[in-house]
């Protein structure tokens, strides 16, 4: 009898659970949708998220908490490096900055080098990509950024990235993703009108909020999904490598049945479009015919920054102003003379 009873009582609870469950699923069903125009937010009835708007396009996960919508942005990484090893370099590094010219103050070490600010302050006019290079083989590099542009709510301070170069890799791709607030939590209630539902978000959107559209804006919602679906396939890729020309052009993919991988050289070239040297002259940095494959490395560490003695030049030095005849330029492209109008083969 009392097995019984104890069995009785597990099924309720599953049937339970399992009624939960659906009523949480149409409760997705019934807000999914596009919420605004040109900008706005998109509910999937998987319980995604799209954050859009100018140049702006944010995935991540909601819920429901009694009346209110939880969201939880995917958060970019502070810092990523990728490494390779590049025999033309011979014993000495480059190395390519992406996004450190963008945000708060970023700081670089190289082994038991000073550290060194990235780029000088009130920095301008700048000329992508920022390449720099330096004799010997580093071991390891600490990327950091100010404490109150990555500090957060609980005290947790994660803001100097230590790295280990246990490869040997001497060419390497560092990223800054500049903490941004489109990427913070945030939350949200949907209230109906006599028109339609209105979604108030606490983060964009104002008071009037972001209204749902119906049928009639079936292609931009069929674009989103779109969207949605190529964002979906990235993450599964999950971002462990990347292709880079030689001025640090990257991409995330190749046609492996097009290139022809070689071990001297580590490179991998497509013998199928040697026929466009004339065109790749003159468009160098979009030139993707001998590409290095470039691996993530994870932090070995992370801790607070402590901003002490540093350096007294910055890696880079960028300026409209004063100083300006000093400021980088990248001299990577290599220049052809025209003769009679023609570019030589």
């Amino acid at each position: 009898m009392k097995s019984l009873i104890t069995l009785l009582f597990c099924m309720a609870l599953i049937n339970n659970s399992s009624a939960q469950h659906q009523a949480m699923n149409s409760r997705y069903k019934k807000h999914a949708g596009l919420y605004g125009s040109n900008t706005g937010i998109s509910l999937f009835e998987d319980g995604t998220f799209l954050l859009y708007g100018y140049a702006t396009g944010v995935f991540g996960r909601y819920f429901f908490e009694k009346d209110y919508l939880l969201f939880y942005p995917d958060k970019q990484e502070l810092f990523e490096v990728f490494a390779h090893k590049n025999p033309a370099l011979g014993d000495s590094t480059r190395i390519n900055f992406v996004g450190f010219e963008r945000g708060s103050k970023t700081f670089v070490k190289f082994d038991q080098d000073s550290t060194q600010q990235v780029f000088n302050e009130d920095s301008n006019c700048f000329d992508a990509p920022f390449v720099y290079q330096k004799q010997g083989r580093i071991k390891n590099l600490i990327l950091s950024i100010l404490s109150e542009a990555s500090s957060k709510p609980n005290g947790e301070d994660k803001s100097s990235w230590h790295y280990s170069n246990e490869s040997g890799s001497n060419d390497f791709i560092l990223v800054h993703n500049t903490p941004k607030r489109e990427y913070e939590h945030f939350s949200a209630m949907i209230s109906s009108s006599k028109n339609a539902e209105v979604i108030k978000l606490s983060n964009y959107g104002g008071n009037e909020g972001y209204q749902k559209h119906g049928p009639e804006e079936k292609k931009q919602w069929q674009e989103i999904l779109e969207w949605k679906n190529q964002y979906d396939q990235s993450k599964d890729l999950k971002k462990n490598a990347l292709y880079a020309n030689k001025h640090y052009h990257t991409y995330p993919e190749i046609d492996t049945a097009k290139y022809r991988y070689d071990a001297k050289s580590n490179l991998y070239s497509d013998h199928s479009d040697q026929g466009n040297d004339a065109y790749y002259k003159q468009n160098q940095y979009n030139d993707a015919r001998h590409l290095r494959k470039y691996l993530k490395l994870q932090p070995s560490s992370k801790d607070k920054f402590i901003e002490g003695n540093l350096a007294n030049k910055s890696i880079f030095f960028s300026s409209c102003d004063e100083g300006a005849e000093q400021s980088y330029h990248y001299n990577g492209f290599e220049k052809y003379e025209e003769e009679d109008g023609k570019i030589p083969n």
